[in-house]
This record gives structure tokens, C-alpha cells and sequence, in this order.
């Protein structure tokens, strides 16, 4: 495939943001417990939220569950597992207290032969109340010629009969996370004949047999369900929890942990205080009752995502979430695929644009959007659960590091193509130094004073992308050429081109002599030619260019750096380069394009005509230097410019003396003419009018950068 192609920002762009959804895709299920435990993170403190509004608690609980426990309380005063001569005056008591429903996670499969005529009082009771629903269990078998099948254990029919109706119990325990997070409202299961029947589940059976009482109607036997809902009667449906699935999503409401000591959001009272009538019975009128044991030792716990819950519990908050139609459902898998498609295609294009202002605000703005807003909205304002919680994070951090990586080997692949075509500006100087050494390479070093260059684009990351690779080559080949000619032709010596930037010493192998004179015509010498230049090559690539440069002057070590007769170097050290290195940035902060020290401006100021900007102090740097720009040749400046000057001198002397106001007004009249540097006084004036400085304040400006 032809290498071109893979420069194309958006073919790019597709290729790796497929790359990239190919392995999320790939990792999809080693995230599955992660997610799962995400959401229940997530579910339990969005219901913490509801809980701590008052006026939110009664939509998220519903009052008419109660919970009736045969705990620790009733161990001690009756033997487990219970007679069922105990359960008469449960059943007795709850319909004198008017309960609705009274729920039994109970199965009386077998009969009682030690107790034979209890058997026939509880089947009695059942019927007298006429308000009880019994438990058929749901256990695996093995048939000879068959496979295992799920069957139903029912209880005995003297008891069935008289039951107001009857479920099955089935736990949806995820076998990844063992995590009850949804149940299934019906199932189709086999008899002990091989009959296939369909068979409620216990929650259901519930709210049938109590909507049923309720309007006195017969829901017990309706069934109806489609793509999307399972309807309780004609006129309440149950949302699944994805299109053309069979399960319903439970919304867990926050609950203590059962080592707690703690009060159940659901009314929850003691086995044995029903049994002894030790009770309120206004607190059971026309409720439900789920009657099963909390006991520790009888480990009916279950994980849950508020954690371990006992199975009494599990089954209140089914019933709740359906009464309360606080449904959970999960985003379409399709929808959410495509929007961590989307994410990572707009992270990858991002990251591969050259532009840092680009770069920075387009992963902040996604990232919020994406991982922030999107989420918090989905997931607080809306019944809906992200499946891939995670995948989403995960896919664009992977998008930042892979998008970033690439592009910088493409990056470093260009430079190096760049450095190689650059590799012919060698110097004549080096030539003449190791020559009249008998090319002998002295490494030791020599104490010379020169003056010292440094020049560069400016935005030149952001010009060189609107270029191809042999463009832009030929157009920094086309500058480098005339700008070195220039520096050349003034006896400057190039030491370094680091891509559009030019590092230059003057007179680093002849005795010093106005090399702060040259230094300045030389610089105005360049961005006269490059007048001449931007004109051909607006004409020829609609892009124009301008050059920063800074002119320093003062002592250095000159010495050869490498390996002998292999890879030398021939560059200058020492503090003077490393502070001039850091105030070619300073063209940058000011907005100017040729900034000199005052070591420079002392030597050529009656040369050249220059204007004071600042007194700066430079990063890790004690001692503060004053900074000049150079404006042209002495007395050949334009009158409007030498008014700005004068004027914006003035102003900076009344910002010295502290008369922010008064210089405040001055810089804002130089702004509307222009005048870059300028707009920096005046942030700074409105900052110290705010803000006045303290009284040690000696108008020094501090650079943070470099």
C-alpha cells in the first residue's frame, strides 16, 4: 500500500480507531466483572442520593413490603426448623392484622409423620386465610435418556390446594461475578412427566395474588409478554432489560450488610414477636409479608450489588422495583459500541492534529463530554446502565497512547528525513579549524567572547501541516539556504539547525571584532529578504511566514564535542548560551521578532534604534536582564513607529514608578496601533491595579517558561 495513504489525517484517523475498537472488542469480556462491579458502584450511590431526599424516599421504597425474619430473636425460643404447628399463629396473627399477602420462602414438599395431625392444622390455616403464597422449588435431575432437566418439587397438595397461588425460585446468579442482578418473571420448566408448563416467578405470583385482591380481579392466571415487556395484567408492564430479552433488571435499594447491625430500609420485625402478638398490627394493614429466615448460620445469602443480602431481602427489593417502577435497563449494545467507536475516532483525530491548542481543548472537551457528562447524565437523569462502563475510560486512554505514540514516529521519522536534507549546510569554518589543526581535534575547549543567534519559526508545527513531506522540505530548504547565506556571508558560524530553528555564533574562530554590529544588520538583513520571500511563497503555497530571533552577547567555551573521527560537533557552552537559548522565548511573550540583551544594545545603540521592553528574570535564573527590541537603523525609522516607541517608554517608566493608571491608559491607546508588546503592560497593569504589588516590588518580570 502506498505509504502516502498512512499520511492522510483521516484515513489515518479510521485505521487506527479501528485497531483500537478491535481490541477493546477483544478485551470486552475480561472487563466483564469490572463493569459488572461498576455498576453496582454506581447503582448503589445513585439510590444513596434518592435516600438522603426525603421527598425522593417514598419513589424509591415502597411501603407496602414488609419483611418477617426468623432470626437469632426466634432461635431462642423456637427450634429450628420450625414445626409447622408454629405456623398457625403466624398466619392467624397476620390476618388479624389485616396483611395482604403473606408470602412463605417455604416448600412443604414432605409430610409431617411425627406430627401428621399439624399438617392437617396449617392446611386449615392456608385455607381460612386465603391469602398465602406458597413456595415450589426448582431442582436439577437426570434422566436416563435425557439430559439434566430443570424440574419443579411442589408442595403437598393439602397445602397447594387451599394456597392462593405458587412460584418457582431461581436465583439469576451471574456465573462471571456471582452477582444476583436480574430474575426471570417466567420460565418454561418440566414436570416430573416431561410436561413443559409455564411457571411464574415468586415476585410475580406475588403481585398477581395482591393486585388480584386489590380489584378484585383473577391476574393469577394472565399471561402476556412481547419483545420489550412482560405485563403483570393488561394494563402494567415490565420492561426487560435489553429488547428481546426474557430478564427484568432489580434495582437494589441500599441496604445495610447482614453482619450489620443495622435497620433494614424495609420494615422488617422478628419471627417470634408475630408469634407471641408483640406487634403493632396497623404495621401489616394491607401489606405484602416475605416470610424467610436472616439467621446467620442458615447462609441464605446471596451477592448482591449492595453486597451480601439475604435471599428475604433479594426477593423484597424484585417486588419493590416492579411496585415502585423504578426500572433499570441496559443501553442498547449496539448504541453504546458505536459511541465508544465514536469516541475514539474523534480522540484519534485529535491527537494526530499538530496544533497544541487543538490538541488540549479537544481531548479536554471530549473527555468531559465522553467520560463525565454523558455518564453522570445517563446514569443520574435517566433508568438506563452503561454495559461497557469501563470500555469506555479504557478506550480512550488507549486512544491517547496509541494516537500519540504514532504520531510520534511519523514525527521522528519526518525529522530524521529533514535532518538528512539539511545535512549538507556544513560549515566552511569547521573545515579551516580542523585543517590548520592537522585535523587534530582539540576537545578541551577555549574561552572566547562572541555573540550568539538564535532564530525560529513562528507557529511553525502548525504551518508545516498544511505542507507534504517534500514540500515542506523544499520550502525550509529554500529558507535555511537563504538565511544561512546571510549569517555566512556576516562571518557567523552556524553551529546547529534543529528543524526550523538556527543556532549561530559569531566569531568563534577569529578574534572578536563588532560582532554586536553584524549580529544586528544581520538580523535586519533577514527579515528584510523575508518580505521578499513570503510574497513567493504566497503565490506559491498560500502561507506566509515570520521569524523570531534573539541576539545575545558575551563570554563562552568554543570546543569540539563528540567521538574523534567519527561524530564531532563544533558548538558553544556555557551559561551565556543557556540564558540565550531561554530569551528567544521571550519574542513569543512580548509578540516582537527581534529581542536583543542589553549587553548587545550597550555596544550598537548609537548604530541601531532600539526600544527598552522589560527588565526580566528568566527561569532558574537570580540575576534579572534588561531586554531590548531592535526597530532598525538609527534615525531610519518610520515617525509613527518612533511615537509608538517614545510613548510606550513612557508608559513603562510610569508602570516602574507603580502609576499603573496613567500607564494603563497609554498602553491601551498603543494596543489599537497594534502594538504587540503593549498588550502585555496592560495585563499587567490592570493585574497591579487589582492587586498592588508589594512594597519590595522592583518591576522585574518573571518568566516561568524555559
Amino acid at each position: 500500500m502506498n505509504s502516502k495513504i498512512f499520511q492522510n489525517r483521516i484515513f489515518l484517523t479510521i485505521f487506527i480507531s479501528s485497531f483500537i475498537f478491535f481490541l477493546i472488542l477483544l478485551f470486552r469480556w475480561p472487563f466483564y466483572i469490572i463493569n459488572e462491579k461498576l455498576k453496582s458502584y454506581i447503582i448503589n450511590k445513585k439510590n444513596h442520593i434518592y435516600l438522603s431526599d426525603s421527598a425522593k424516599v417514598n419513589n424509591l421504597i415502597n411501603d407496602d413490603i414488609v419483611v418477617l425474619t426468623f432470626d437469632e430473636k426466634s432461635l431462642d425460643k423456637l427450634w429450628f426448623p420450625i414445626s409447622r404447628r408454629e405456623y398457625k399463629p403466624i398466619i392467624e396473627n397476620l390476618n388479624s392484622a389485616w396483611a395482604s399477602i403473606i408470602a412463605f420462602d417455604i416448600i412443604f414438599a414432605n409430610n409431617n409423620n411425627l406430627d401428621i395431625e399439624w399438617d392437617n392444622i396449617l392446611s386449615e390455616s392456608i385455607k381460612n386465610a386465603w391469602n398465602v403464597v406458597l413456595w415450589w422449588a426448582l431442582i436439577s435431575k437426570k434422566f436416563e435418556s435425557w439430559e439434566t432437566l430443570q424440574i419443579i418439587e411442589k408442595p403437598l397438595d393439602k397445602f397447594l390446594s387451599w394456597a392462593l397461588s405458587f412460584w418457582y425460585y431461581q436465583p439469576n446468579v451471574d456465573l462471571k461475578s456471582n452477582i444476583v442482578t436480574s430474575f426471570r418473571p417466567s420460565a418454561e420448566l418440566y414436570d416430573i412427566n416431561k410436561d413443559l408448563f409455564t411457571y411464574n416467578h415468586f415476585s410475580i405470583s406475588v403481585l398477581k395474588s395482591y393486585y388480584s385482591k386489590i380489584y378484585n380481579k383473577d391476574f393469577i392466571s394472565y399471561e402476556n409478554k412481547d419483545n420489550d415487556f412482560y405485563y403483570l395484567r393488561p394494563d402494567y408492564k415490565i420492561p426487560f432489560l435489553l429488547s428481546w430479552h426474557k430478564d427484568i433488571l432489580i434495582n437494589f435499594v441500599p441496604l445495610p450488610s447482614f453482619s450489620e447491625n443495622k435497620y433494614s430500609k424495609f420494615p422488617s420485625y422478628s419471627f417470634i414477636d408475630i408469634y407471641e402478638w408483640n406487634f403493632d398490627p396497623s404495621a401489616f394493614k394491607w401489606k405484602i409479608v416475605l416470610i424467610w429466615a436472616t439467621a446467620k448460620w442458615l447462609k441464605d445469602i446471596f451477592n448482591t450489588p449492595n453486597g451480601s443480602e439475604y435471599w428475604v431481602y433479594v426477593l423484597a427489593n424484585i417486588i419493590n422495583t416492579i411496585m415502585t417502577k423504578n426500572y433499570l435497563l441496559y443501553l442498547d449494545n449496539n448504541l453504546e459500541l458505536l459511541l465508544i467507536f465514536t469516541l475514539i475516532l474523534l480522540s484519534v483525530y485529535s491527537n494526530l492534529s499538530r496544533s497544541g491548542y487543538v490538541l488540549v481543548f479537544s481531548n479536554l472537551s471530549i473527555t468531559a463530554i465522553f467520560l463525565v457528562i454523558f455518564p453522570i447524565f445517563i446514569l443520574i437523569f435517566t433508568s438506563y446502565l452503561l454495559n461497557y462502563l469501563f470500555e469506555l475510560f479504557f478506550s480512550l486512554i488507549l486512544s491517547l497512547t496509541i494516537s500519540n505514540t504514532i504520531k510520534y514516529l511519523v514525527e521522528n521519522k519526518n525529522k530524521l528525513k529533514l535532518n538528512k536534507a539539511l545535512s549538507e549546510y556544513v560549515s566552511k569554518a569547521i573545515a579551516e579549524e580542523v585543517l590548520s589543526n592537522s585535523w587534530k581535534i582539540n576537545l578541551d575547549g577555549e574561552r572566547k567572547k562572541l555573540s550568539i543567534y538564535f532564530s525560529d519559526i513562528e507557529w511553525f508545527t502548525t504551518i508545516s501541516e498544511k505542507f507534504e513531506p517534500e514540500d515542506l522540505v523544499s520550502f525550509l530548504r529554500e529558507y535555511l539556504s537563504v538565511m544561512s547565506d546571510i549569517i555566512m556571508d556576516s562571518n557567523w558560524f552556524i553551529n546547529k539547525y534543529e528543524w526550523d530553528a538556527i543556532m549561530a555564533l559569531w566569531w568563534a574562530f577569529t578574534p572578536y571584532e563588532n560582532s554586536s554590529y553584524y549580529s544586528c544588520l544581520s538580523a535586519l538583513k533577514q527579515q528584510e529578504k523575508l518580505l521578499e520571500l513570503n510574497k513567493i511563497w504566497w503565490k506559491r503555497w498560500f502561507s506566509t511566514i515570520k521569524v523570531r530571533i534573539w541576539l545575545h552577547s558575551w563570554e563562552a567555551i568554543v570546543w569540539n564535542i563528540g567521538s574523534s573521527w567519527r561524530k564531532m560537533e563544533y558548538t558553544a557552552l556555557w551559561d551565556s548560551v543557556n540564558l540565550a537559548s531561554r530569551l528567544e522565548w521571550v519574542n513569543k511573550f512580548y509578540g516582537t521578532y527581534i529581542c536583543v540583551s542589553e549587553n548587545i544594545y550597550e555596544e550598537v545603540r548609537n548604530d541601531f534604534e532600539f526600544r527598552y521592553l522589560d527588565k526580566i528574570r528568566v527561569k532558574w535564573k537570580n540575576k534579572p536582564i534588561k531586554i531590548y527590541e531592535l526597530l532598525g537603523f538609527k534615525w531610519q525609522i518610520s515617525d509613527s513607529l518612533y511615537e509608538i516607541k517614545i510613548k510606550f517608554e513612557e508608559a513603562v517608566s510610569l508602570y516602574n514608578l507603580r502609576k499603573f493608571d496613567e500607564a494603563k491608559d497609554i498602553f491601551s491607546k498603543l494596543i489599537t496601533l497594534w502594538d504587540n508588546p503593549s498588550k502585555f503592560y496592560l495585563e499587567m497593569s490592570d493585574y497591579y491595579i487589582n492587586n498592588p504589588p508589594n512594597s519590595d516590588w522592583d518591576g522585574v518580570s518573571e518568566m516561568k517558561s524555559k
